[in-house]
Protein backbone atom coordinates (compact mmCIF):
# COMPACT_ATOMS: atom_id res chain seq x y z
CA UNK A 1 0.00 0.00 0.00
CA UNK A 2 1.67 3.26 -1.29
CA UNK A 3 -0.59 5.94 0.03
CA UNK A 4 -1.88 7.28 2.50
CA UNK A 5 -5.53 9.10 2.78
CA UNK A 6 -6.43 12.22 5.46
CA UNK A 7 -8.74 14.48 5.88
CA UNK A 8 -8.42 18.19 6.69
CA UNK A 9 -11.30 19.71 8.36
CA UNK A 10 -10.15 23.54 7.72
CA UNK A 11 -11.45 23.39 3.83
CA UNK A 12 -13.34 20.01 4.03
CA UNK A 13 -10.31 18.01 1.95
CA UNK A 14 -9.76 14.48 1.87
CA UNK A 15 -5.72 14.27 1.03
CA UNK A 16 -4.78 11.54 -1.17
CA UNK A 17 -1.02 10.98 -1.20
CA UNK A 18 0.61 8.39 -3.38
CA UNK A 19 4.62 7.61 -3.03
CA UNK A 20 6.73 5.08 -4.36
CA UNK A 21 5.72 2.74 -6.42
CA UNK A 22 2.27 3.14 -7.86
CA UNK A 23 0.14 0.84 -10.18
CA UNK A 24 -3.21 0.38 -11.18
CA UNK A 25 -3.82 -1.88 -8.05
CA UNK A 26 -2.84 0.80 -5.74
CA UNK A 27 -4.69 3.65 -7.56
CA UNK A 28 -8.21 1.78 -7.15
CA UNK A 29 -7.48 0.70 -3.67
CA UNK A 30 -7.08 4.11 -2.72
CA UNK A 31 -10.21 5.39 -5.02
CA UNK A 32 -12.06 2.34 -2.79
CA UNK A 33 -10.60 3.52 0.37
CA UNK A 34 -11.36 7.15 -0.41
CA UNK A 35 -15.17 6.59 -1.52
CA UNK A 36 -15.68 4.14 1.74
CA UNK A 37 -14.11 6.95 4.40
CA UNK A 38 -15.22 10.23 2.76
CA UNK A 39 -18.50 9.55 -0.22
CA UNK A 40 -20.98 11.40 3.17
CA UNK A 41 -18.84 14.97 2.28
CA UNK A 42 -21.07 17.16 -0.19
CA UNK A 43 -19.30 17.85 -2.51
CA UNK A 44 -16.14 15.80 -2.18
CA UNK A 45 -13.03 17.86 -2.34
CA UNK A 46 -9.77 15.71 -3.23
CA UNK A 47 -5.75 16.27 -3.49
CA UNK A 48 -4.46 14.00 -5.17
CA UNK A 49 -0.82 14.62 -4.15
CA UNK A 50 1.89 12.71 -6.81
CA UNK A 51 4.45 14.19 -6.25
CA UNK A 52 6.61 11.79 -4.47
CA UNK A 53 5.23 8.40 -7.00
CA UNK A 54 6.35 6.60 -9.64
CA UNK A 55 3.78 5.82 -11.26
CA UNK A 56 3.74 2.64 -13.23
CA UNK A 57 0.37 2.19 -15.40
CA UNK A 58 -0.30 1.31 -19.13
CA UNK A 59 -2.37 3.48 -20.96
CA UNK A 60 -5.09 1.11 -20.64
CA UNK A 61 -4.94 1.01 -16.98
CA UNK A 62 -4.96 4.63 -17.37
CA UNK A 63 -8.15 4.42 -19.28
CA UNK A 64 -9.78 2.23 -17.06
CA UNK A 65 -8.92 4.15 -14.05
CA UNK A 66 -10.47 7.11 -15.40
CA UNK A 67 -13.50 5.88 -16.91
CA UNK A 68 -13.81 4.26 -13.10
CA UNK A 69 -13.91 7.82 -11.70
CA UNK A 70 -15.71 9.09 -14.39
CA UNK A 71 -18.65 6.26 -13.73
CA UNK A 72 -18.48 6.06 -9.75
CA UNK A 73 -21.78 7.10 -8.38
CA UNK A 74 -19.49 9.17 -5.66
CA UNK A 75 -16.37 10.12 -7.42
CA UNK A 76 -18.07 11.52 -10.46
CA UNK A 77 -19.02 14.45 -7.99
CA UNK A 78 -16.24 14.96 -6.76
CA UNK A 79 -14.06 17.98 -7.68
CA UNK A 80 -10.42 16.52 -7.73
CA UNK A 81 -7.26 18.60 -7.59
CA UNK A 82 -3.61 16.61 -8.83
CA UNK A 83 -0.77 17.66 -7.12
CA UNK A 84 2.36 16.81 -9.90
CA UNK A 85 6.09 17.45 -8.92
CA UNK A 86 7.37 20.65 -11.31
CA UNK A 87 9.46 18.35 -13.31
CA UNK A 88 7.05 15.39 -14.32
CA UNK A 89 3.27 15.01 -14.91
CA UNK A 90 2.02 11.64 -13.68
CA UNK A 91 -1.68 12.20 -13.84
CA UNK A 92 -3.92 9.30 -12.68
CA UNK A 93 -6.31 11.30 -14.83
CA UNK A 94 -6.33 10.98 -18.33
CA UNK A 95 -5.83 13.81 -20.85
CA UNK A 96 -6.43 12.13 -23.75
CA UNK A 97 -10.03 12.36 -24.47
CA UNK A 98 -11.06 10.06 -22.09
CA UNK A 99 -10.82 13.39 -18.98
CA UNK A 100 -13.35 13.41 -16.82
CA UNK A 101 -16.33 16.02 -16.56
CA UNK A 102 -13.61 19.35 -17.20
CA UNK A 103 -14.82 21.49 -14.61
CA UNK A 104 -14.57 18.96 -12.24
CA UNK A 105 -10.91 18.30 -11.99
CA UNK A 106 -7.19 20.29 -12.47
CA UNK A 107 -3.92 19.83 -12.69
CA UNK A 108 -1.43 22.13 -9.84
CA UNK A 109 2.35 21.78 -9.20
CA UNK A 110 1.41 24.37 -6.48
CA UNK A 111 -0.24 22.86 -3.48
CA UNK A 112 -1.73 25.86 -2.30
CA UNK A 113 -3.10 26.84 -5.57
CA UNK A 114 -4.30 23.09 -5.69
CA UNK A 115 -5.85 23.82 -2.41
CA UNK A 116 -7.36 27.44 -3.13
CA UNK A 117 -9.17 25.83 -6.15
CA UNK A 118 -10.74 23.09 -3.81
CA UNK A 119 -11.99 25.36 -0.96
CA UNK A 120 -13.86 28.30 -3.39
CA UNK A 121 -15.86 25.42 -4.25
CA UNK A 122 -19.25 25.91 -2.83
CA UNK A 123 -21.02 23.77 -0.76
CA UNK A 124 -23.64 22.94 -3.21
CA UNK A 125 -23.18 19.25 -5.25
CA UNK A 126 -22.58 20.27 -8.98
CA UNK A 127 -25.28 18.30 -11.79
CA UNK A 128 -23.78 15.24 -12.90
CA UNK A 129 -22.94 15.99 -17.19
CA UNK A 130 -23.67 12.78 -18.93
Amino acid sequence: MNFNISYRPIGGIARVLFYGPVGFAEKMEAAARLVEKYRHRVPLRVLLDMRYARTRVTLEEQRQFTSFIAEHPVLRCAYIAVLHPRNRCTSPLSTDGTCLCRHSSREFVAEAEAEAWLTQIKGTPRPVLR
